[in-house]
């Protein structure tokens, strides 16, 4: 009797107690997926990837009879090649974001300098 009485009485903290094991098992059972599928651990492979992007970026700037989209390729296709050699995947969306991303920020800088130098 005396454990019913305080299972009565403790309802809402036996309630907490199954909602952060429950909570606990979630977790778990996703670091462990995320760990599987090789998605922690690859911050070092992604700042690899980005500081080669902006370094091919600065190479291809240099072809003045490419257009655009050719120095994108340029750029990807020399990424293709890095994150091979690094063996890691190859995230053309996640990639070109990146390098879009690049390009935005560096147009930004250099029209707030034209405006600062008129």
């Amino acid at each position: 009797m005396n454990i019913l009485q305080w299972i009565n009485g403790n309802w809402q903290l036996i309630c907490i107690c199954f909602g952060l094991l429950f909570n606990m098992a979630g977790l778990i059972y996703n670091i462990c997926k995320s760990c599987r599928s090789g998605r922690m651990g690859n911050a070092a492979d992604w700042i690899a990837v980005i500081e080669a992007a902006r370094q091919y970026e600065k190479e291809a700037e240099g072809f003045a009879d490419y257009s655009a989209a050719e120095k994108l390729q340029y750029v990807l296709a020399r990424l293709r090649v890095f994150t091979a050699e690094l063996g890691c995947q190859f995230d053309e969306e996640r990639i070109t974001a990146q390098i879009e991303a690049d390009i935005a920020f560096s147009k930004a800088v250099n029209a707030k300098n034209a405006e600062q130098l008129d």
